[in-house]
């Protein structure tokens, strides 16, 4: 028995073994496989997801390009700066802390406190700040509250308020929000970066960890046709003109006539860019640009030009000089301001545009028509915005033929009825400065790369023939006789030829036109014999003066004066000094830059 029973426990124990050995061989397979596929098929897979787990991608975005005038000096930049942060768990003593950081970050201690008392485990106590309140918190030496470089930088504008309705202003994020900051916004902020970088289970950066950086590109300057000193010049006058009147608001252009670029382009109020928030939204708003108005008598040389160019009118056909006139259901008038006639019992075109008669620029207008009057309008490009690269521009509202009911033609002839903005006025007047070619307003010379490449130019671009040569001739004539003998005949530059309109139009304010509220302008060439510089000065809302002849056209005088002597153009006549006080004035405003090929006393 004994002997069988030992061969039946042998068997039972090599099929034991075999079932172990078996079982065991299975799962060492299995787990060879499972290994083949971790290490082999999926490795590289998985090897970048656990990467991954501990490390943390940042994007960086570039730093931002700058914004200049055309000669280089900087209206919009960016200088380093730093970020005051606080791990609110390691602070010792928050009530003492923010005691002592109030003044250094002039914010308020108890906003302070509860930034060190927060239960995040990171807080931003100021973002942006100078190098030199960085230091002076370092020196504090708290406990948690520690600093470091923002790698933006901080975006200063360092002319202040010149230029701020142009050049615009940027966010906390390094978006621009309005003028070139916005409208230029992806070619100023470059091309972001990324920094990877090996991190523990809570998000922190290891020491001596991995650390991958690719770089940020920095972003293109853009360089301005503003002359710096000129829209120094250009404020300098609206702000006085604006403050003498007590005025709404004001703008003035400086516009050059054969390129169509904008040496300056003012408005009053304006704004501190730097601390924009600090000023009402009002201020941010280029009006040049975004506020079409009724221009009034300035508009009567779109009428003439229409006139002869179409050869309807001309230059020897005469109307009746009559104070007043009746259209359809309004009679019109003409502004009592002294010069009621010419002293005939008819008058010309000429005359009309010289002594600013209402009443003979609607009788024009009826002899063009309402068809030729809007081909005109729409060759001038009033009826749509000028293209200029800034935001918020609007185009004209001048509606249609078919909607010019009643005596709307006929007022439409001197300025009323249709609403232009000043930039689209400007232009306007500058195809009549170099002969008849419609200019598109140009904002922006260039674009240089961070290696001082040119990426790209903007030349002049022409869009289109006005009128004839020989109309633009006449028409810069009948603008010389404003001077001669018409409404600007008390503005003198000796030793300079000036050729320009007046303009007076009473403001409309939700929909209806206002008691007593007009917008007094003027549009002048300089220097007439040689026209290059088309000069706007408007005015809203005046006290105790309204007409353009009055509140304008010594604005323009100063501001030509100004722009003359800054580009380097003499009086004809060498007896006179282009610093004579009798030219009233010539020299820049207090504070303003040298000129350019040009001494004063010379």
């Amino acid at each position: 028995m004994a002997p069988h029973l030992k061969d039946k426990e042998r068997v039972r124990l090599r099929v034991r073994a075999a079932v172990v050995f078996w079982t065991c061989a299975a799962i060492a397979a299995l787990l060879l496989c499972r290994l083949y596929g971790v290490q082999v098929r999926e490795g590289a897979a998985l090897a970048a997801g656990a990467g991954d787990e501990h490390q943390s991608s940042i994007a960086v975005d570039g730093k931002r390009g700058d914004i200049v005038d055309r000669f280089g000096v900087p209206f919009a930049t960016d200088l380093p700066s730093s970020a005051i942060y606080v791990q609110p768990a390691d602070v010792e003593n928050p009530k003492k802390a923010a005691a002592e950081l109030a003044p250094v970050l002039h914010e308020q201690a108890a906003g302070i406190e509860s930034a060190l008392t927060s239960k995040e485990s990171f807080v931003y106590l100021k973002r942006d700040v100078s190098k030199n309140v960085a230091a002076a918190v370092d020196r504090l030496d708290l406990r948690g509250v520690a600093t470091s470089d923002e790698p933006l930088g901080l975006r200063v504008d360092p002319q202040g308020r010149i230029g701020s309705t142009v050049v615009g202003f940027t966010g906390v994020d390094n978006q621009g929000l309005a003028g070139v900051e916005y409208a230029f916004n992806d070619v100023l902020r470059g091309k972001p970066g990324r920094i990877v970088e090996s991190t523990d289970n809570a998000g922190r950066p290891i020491p001596f960890g991995g650390r991958v950086v690719q770089p940020a590109v920095v972003g293109d300057t853009v360089v301005l046709t503003v002359d710096r000193m000129l829209q120094f010049e250009a404020e300098a006058v609206i702000k006085s003109v604006v403050e003498k009147y007590d005025a709404q608001d004001g703008c003035a252009i400086v516009l050059r006539a054969q390129t169509g670029e904008i040496l300056a382009l003012a408005n009053y109020p304006n704004y501190d860019p730097n601390d924009f928030a600090a000023s009402p939204a009002t201020s941010w708003s280029d009006r040049a640009i975004a506020d079409p108005y009724e221009p009034g008598s300035t508009f009567k040389l779109i009428t003439a030009t229409a006139a002869l160019d179409s050869g309807k009118v001309s230059l020897t056909d005469t109307f009746p000089a009559l104070d007043a006139i009746e259209v359809g259901d309004r009679i019109i008038h003409n502004a009592d301001d002294g010069l009621m006639a010419s002293g005939h019992s008819e008058e010309t075109l000429d005359d009309i545009i010289a002594y600013s008669h209402n009443v003979g620029a609607a009788e024009v207008a009826m002899r063009v028509g309402k068809q030729t009057m809007y081909d005109y309008i729409r060759r001038f490009g009033l009826d749509e915005p000028t293209g200029v690269d800034l935001p918020g521009e609007s185009g004209g509202l001048v509606g249609t033929p078919d909607t010019w009911y009643g005596s709307r033609l006929a007022t439409i002839g001197f300025g009323q009825g249709v609403s232009i903005t000043a930039l689209q006025l400007a232009r306007a007047y500058g195809a009549i400065a170099n002969g008849g070619e419609l200019m598109r307003p140009l904002i922006v010379r260039s674009l240089v790369a961070p290696n001082g490449k040119v990426v790209k130019t903007y030349a002049p671009q022409p869009q289109g023939r006005v009128m004839s040569t020989q109309t633009a001739a006449e028409l810069l004539k009948m603008l010389r006789d404003v001077f001669a003998h018409g409404t600007a005949s008390t503005i003198t530059m000796p030793g300079y030829a000036l050729a320009g309109k007046t303009g007076t139009a009473q403001m409309i304010v939700d929909g209806s036109y206002v008691l007593g509220a007009y917008t007094a302008s003027f549009v002048g060439i300089v220097p007439a014999d040689r026209p290059q510089y088309v000069i706007l000065v408007k005015v809203d809302k005046p006290v105790g003066a309204y007409y353009g002849s009055i509140v304008a056209a010594p604005a323009f005088r100063d501001l030509a004066s100004r722009v003359l002597w800054r580009e380097g153009i003499l009086p004809k006549r060498p007896s006179v000094s282009i610093d004579d006080p009798d030219a009233r004035p010539v020299s820049p405003a207090p504070g303003a830059p040298a000129a350019r090929g040009i001494a004063r006393g010379h």
